[in-house]
């Protein structure tokens, strides 16, 4: 699932030979390749322009908000963007979803004031709003907002199919009360409940997704127990429910509790905190990435996930769908800015030479199945304190620029950028820019898409995709591995067969993985407040490293809700890995964290290279294998 919207920017189309005919330039018709670099010299100049010409409340604005709002005002600079989307979604009534940072709670009242909704606000001044269009510039001028930015976008890391959206509604409704997942077999928890006694008594297990639209149908079914909701904080959507199934199916007395972690960033940081001091979780779960989580520092939820797991809570949570650079389904790429020797039409700023040999190549290509996919970028700069100006930039085949993001960085921001592939089209490619300042180690990561090769550009990807708040150090971060049928559907158009899990069988080594699965490593730049890990270098050299994902779990399982009928992805395999934790747990209710991760790790089924891998980690966690790791006897 991801929450995101967009809206079309005002445009007036107008081909290159009209812009030649306005400006009493010969008519003359330029070649495909000319004509490509006039309308990306046209396109990059025109929103160079804009950061150029900046107002003191515009410089703490997202560049897409600034662009939706020049765009709506200047017919002349649309007809220079005839194919761009800033990706902001203004409703009918003209407001914007915004995050607003500030240095108290004062602002809150502003939103309200300037004909605002706010829709959640923190003691530390961050707000989420419904903020019209018009009233950007007077809540940014204030003195004490520090940024507006569109809401960020986040996902959950279910990997939906066909099979599911294809069965009768009359097949769905005769199995509903009958679901048990196949992971409980697979990862031999129900053999272990009954050699070892244990159930996940005395434990409580929190789950963080984006909703539990149908508890209260699963509960009248027999599904689930009580669930534990935190005060207003029920969400919506129904991931949580399907969650909450797997870990009960697995550990069927554990108490269960539940939050959403859709409201905000802040919001979800918050109930993070709230689920260990008001819901007394023991094991907390989730499924959820924001866009904006950097790779390269523990920035909020990363910081909430130190806190808790500092005050003895196991997490876990999803590695995520992004593909890996095993199976070549990954659409990330990392590494130290190299400065392109060519040139961009219309570029102040030096490119990203994306290719390492003597060859230049300022693009990397995007596939058929990015369309609709966020590009977020990263650079090593502390999160909040960015010096250094780096741009991102969407191209379709005809050189048009079609989004980008350009925010300016001049010491106080954040190093980040994000644009959306457009949903139609084809042949689109991304560019980086260096528009001032040092060279620093970039991350680029078209979110479930791929970089391909296409025409001359050759596709240029590298493992590491896991970041955020999985990546937290003592966080576990669950890759997945099929526990029964195949996912059903190709990854993209052309790929291989996916692979099927050992139902009714258990996993072994030769069990596969699944081909969606995030990889790691992750490397860190900064620590979480900021302060540099090895001072002086934040290149490939520097920084320290991560070994994520620490561990695999089941997808692919059945549920009772309907939507996740079957259940794949990262978001199915975390709640496997939670589950079997609180049978540890019930079964030696002294050990440390430490010791509960020890037991799983040490017992895990190597799965692909010997040892640790980029993609599953330590392997697959087994049940009763890791019930005997911790000490604990058959009864």
């Amino acid at each position: 699932m991801v929450r995101f919207s967009r809206v079309a920017a005002h445009a007036v189309p107008l081909t290159v030979g009209t812009l030649l005919l306005t400006t009493g330039v010969s008519a003359a018709q330029p070649s495909s390749v000319d004509a490509a670099a006039a309308r990306t010299e046209a396109g990059i100049s025109a929103l160079q322009s804009i950061k150029k010409t900046l107002s003191p409340a515009e410089r703490k604005q997202s560049s897409q908000l600034v662009v939706e709002k020049r765009l709506r005002a200047d017919r002349s600079l649309a007809a220079k963007l005839p194919d761009y989307r800033s990706g902001v979604g203004v409703s009918s009534a003209g407001t914007v979803a915004v995050d607003i940072s500030s240095r108290d709670q004062g602002v809150a009242n502003a939103v309200k004031a300037a004909g605002g909704t706010v829709r959640f606000a923190s003691p530390d001044g961050a707000v989420r709003a419904d903020l019209p269009l018009s009233a950007l510039d007077t809540i940014a001028g204030r003195a004490d907002v520090v940024e507006v930015k569109p809401a960020a976008q986040a996902t959950t890391w279910r990997e939906p199919g066909n099979r599911d959206a294809g069965a009768p509604a009359a097949v769905k409704a005769a199995v509903a009360a009958t679901q048990v997942s196949e992971g409980d077999k697979a990862h031999g928890a129900d053999a272990a409940r009954a050699t070892y006694g244990v159930s996940g008594s005395g434990i409580k297990v929190c789950v963080l997704s984006d909703g539990v639209d149908s508890l209260a149908k699963s509960q009248s079914a027999g599904e689930l127990p009580a669930v534990d909701v935190l005060s207003g904080q029920k969400g919506s959507g129904d991931e949580g429910t399907a969650m909450l199934e797997i870990i009960h199916d697995l550990a069927p007395n554990a108490t269960l509790g539940f939050a959403t972690a859709f409201t905000s960033e802040a919001s979800f940081a918050a109930n993070i905190r709230a689920l260990r001091t008001t819901g007394n979780c023991q094991i907390i779960v989730d499924d959820v990435s924001y866009f904006d989580e950097s790779p390269f520092q523990d920035t909020q939820v990363a910081q909430a996930v130190n806190d808790v797991t500092a005050a003895g809570v196991l997490y876990f949570s999803s590695a995520g769908n992004s593909g890996n650079a095993t199976d070549g389904t990954s659409g990330y790429y990392e590494g130290d800015f190299r400065a392109s020797s060519a040139k961009i039409s219309g570029v102040t700023g030096t490119p990203h030479d994306f290719d390492p040999s003597s060859t230049t190549q300022n693009f990397d290509a995007l596939s058929a199945g990015s369309l609709g996919k966020p590009v977020t970028l990263f650079w090593s700069d502390p999160w909040g304190k960015s010096a250094n100006d780096y741009d991102l930039f969407i191209l379709n085949s005809s050189g048009s620029v079609v989004a980008s993001s350009e925010n300016a960085q001049s010491g106080s921001q954040n190093p980040y950028e994000i644009a959306s592939v457009p949903t139609t089209g084809s042949g689109y490619k991304v560019a980086v820019v260096k528009y001032s300042g040092a060279d620093r180690f970039i991350a680029l990561n078209v979110i479930r898409g791929r970089f391909v090769a296409s025409g001359s550009l050759k596709a240029f990807s590298t493992n590491g995709v896991t970041n955020g708040h999985s990546a937290a150090a003592n966080a576990f971060s669950v890759a997945a591995a099929p526990a029964a049928g195949a996912f059903s559907r190709p990854l993209e158009t052309g790929d291989p067969a996916n692979p099927a899990g050992p139902y009714p069988g258990l996993f072994t080594a030769s069990s596969k993985w699944e081909r969606f699965s995030s990889d790691g490593k992750r490397r860190l730049f900064y620590n979480a407040d900021g302060t540099a890990i090895t001072p002086g270098n934040v290149s490939s050299t520097g920084g320290t490293v991560r070994s994520k994902p620490d561990i695999t779990a089941a997808d692919g399982v059945a549920t009772s809700v309907t939507g996740f009928q079957p259940f794949f992805g990262t978001s199915a395999a975390a709640p496997h890995a939670a589950a079997i934790a609180a049978l540890l747990l019930s079964g030696k209710p002294t050990a440390t964290p430490a010791q509960i991760r020890t037991a799983l790790v040490s017992s895990a089924i190597d799965l692909g290279t010997p040892g640790f891998d980029t993609v599953t980690g330590n392997g697959v966690i087994m049940a009763g294998p890791a019930l005997a790791a911790l000490g604990v006897q058959p009864r």
